[in-house]
Formats: structure tokens, sequence, C-alpha cells
């Protein structure tokens, strides 16, 4: 079976589908909601070489096509009518997608005469948009879900194929969740790239309606302020903050430039008396750092770090 994929980076879902046994005739990456500058990209694009030339694992999507010999798109939006003409010419069964900054249009996923699928970490219609798990370990559900849908006009709205919960911890940590997500995901995905030739894959309407509110992607200065600092307990402002790692250097009441080198690396919680500090302030006592909730403290590492300040501000490095 001919398969396009669409993504944003190398992972363990692409990597599937690349070793699935089928023949992958092009991969689309999709762009960032905000592009990085020219110069930012040349950086990139000279470490990443170099460091392919040293160890011959590609970082990136397009040193990947180069080293498979396979067909490769830069897809920004708006990028419609040669986008489409390029699909057309690899004339694919069936193009995957996992992760995309914007919708796919109709002239695009209409394509594959198998259609076009979706991987998407919510059990639909749940949390539909473009980031549900930050709502989810914003809502706090410890039993978040990955759903494999057909692709249509609308948001995550298209047929559901498989979908199946898991149960987590609380403060269980972002990458071990998309760890257990993903490993799910690539089990449908296999089994459906087995099987959708013969038409023997299911296709389950979705409700019209979704129950929560839509997985939107929010503005770096928003974070601090969407933690309800004096309402939450320490156990859920941990778990929130363990599945956000992205967002924790706008905790730093620093400039923008300057807390973009830092990282802060979430420890461990402790129930305790905190009615002498500021809820929701970052201290420092006794060469420890913790946030302040309103029943404890959140302990942290603050460290400045290079790397972190190279993938902030140009994120196809890591």
């Amino acid at each position: 079976m001919r398969i396009a994929i669409i993504t944003q980076g190398v992972s363990n879902v692409f990597e599937s589908v690349i070793e699935s046994g089928h023949e992958v005739v092009g991969i689309v990456e999709c762009s960032r909601t905000r592009e990085p500058n020219s110069f930012l990209k040349a950086i990139g694009g000279a470490f990443t070489d170099v460091y392919y030339s040293f160890t011959s694992k590609p970082l990136n999507l397009k040193t990947f096509s180069k080293k498979l010999k396979i067909p490769y798109y830069y897809l920004r939006k708006g990028d419609n009518e040669a986008f489409q003409k390029w699909m057309k010419h690899l004339q694919p069964d069936i193009i995957v997608v996992y992760s995309m900054s914007h919708l796919l249009k109709e002239n695009i996923f209409t394509i594959p005469k198998l259609g076009t699928i979706n991987l998407h970490y919510s059990h639909l219609p749940e949390y539909r948009g473009p980031s549900p798990l930050f709502w989810e370990y914003y809502d706090y559900i410890l039993n978040p879900g990955v759903t494999l849908h057909y692709i249509n006009k609308g948001e995550d709205t298209g047929d559901i194929i498989f979908q199946e919960r898991i149960l987590i911890s609380s403060g269980e940590k972002l990458e071990e969740v998309v760890q257990k997500l993903s490993l799910i995901g690539i089990k449908f995905l296999l089994k459906t790239m087995a099987t959708i030739e013969s038409g023997d894959v299911p296709r389950v309407k979705q409700s019209a309606t979704t129950p929560t509110v839509r997985a939107r992607k929010i503005k770096p200065d928003e974070y601090n302020e969407l933690i309800k600092w004096d309402d939450w307990g320490v156990e859920r402002v941990f778990h929130f903050l363990n599945g956000t790692p992205k967002y924790h250097h706008t905790l730093l009441k620093k400039p923008n430039l300057y807390k973009l080198g830092f990282t802060i690396k979430i420890l461990n919680k402790e129930k305790c008396n905190t009615s002498r500090y500021k809820v929701g302030k970052l201290y420092k006592e006794n060469s420890k750092h913790f946030f302040v909730c309103k029943n404890g403290k959140i302990y942290v590492d603050v460290t400045f770090s290079p790397a972190s300040f190279l993938a902030r501000i140009y994120p196809y490095i890591c």
C-alpha cells in the first residue's frame, strides 16, 4: 500500500509508519504555528546536518527523507494548490496524519482512494483541537484516551476507527503519558494499515457535539493566569505542571529573552502550612526553589540550559 505521512517531527509514531512494511511515498512536514526566521532556520539546519554526519541519526524529517530517498514537502498554511499537485502526483492509497498546526483541506484529504486518517490524543469527541493533552491535564483527567479517526471537513469530527482510554496517576509526567498513548496509537495504525484495503476496519460516526472545551493552543503569557493558585490544591497544581513542561519558563519573573534559556524541572511536592508565603510565587530558601500552593510546596530545579534556549528559539533543533 502506498502511504503519505503528514507530521511535525521525527517520533516513534512516524518511525512505525516508515517501518510498517508499506511503501511510504511521501513525507510532509507541517509548519509550526509560528515559523522561525530564516537565520534561525539556517542555524538549525546546520546543527542537524553536523549531528547526522557524526551519528547517522536524522534529527528532522527533511534529513530523514534524504536518507531514505522519499519525496519531502514542507507544508505552510495556505500552501494549497502546489501541495495538491504534489500530493496527486504521489498517488497515495492513504494519508496518515500525526500532529498538524492547521486543518487539512478537503481537496487534499480526498485524494487517497482509502481516505485520510489522523491519530489524536483524546477519547473523541472529547477535547477536539490541537492541544488535547494540555487541557486534559488542566481539567485533571486521569483517564485520557487516544483515537484513530478519518479526517473530514470538521476539526477532529471524522468517523472513528479505533479508540481506547488509559489510566494515569496523579502527577504522572507528560512524556510518560505520551509514551503510553503513542504505543496504543501505533497499534491502531498498524492494524488499520494492514486491513483497510479489505474494508475490514470499523467506522463509527461521532457525536456532533463535544462534552469538553475546545483544546486550543494557548499563548505563553496565558499560562500562569490559567493556574488557579488560590483554588487548586498542591496535588492538582503538581499534576498540571508535570503535564505542561513547554510553558514552565514563563513562570519566571524575568525578561523574555533571559528566561528562554532557563529550565524548570519539577521535583516533588509537600503538603504543609504555607500561610506565611504568597500563593503562586517562586521562592528560594536553603538553596531550594519551590512554588507555593494554598496547602503545600512544589520543589523545582531551576537551571540555565543553552540547549533549552536553542530549542525554544528554533523548535526543529530538538
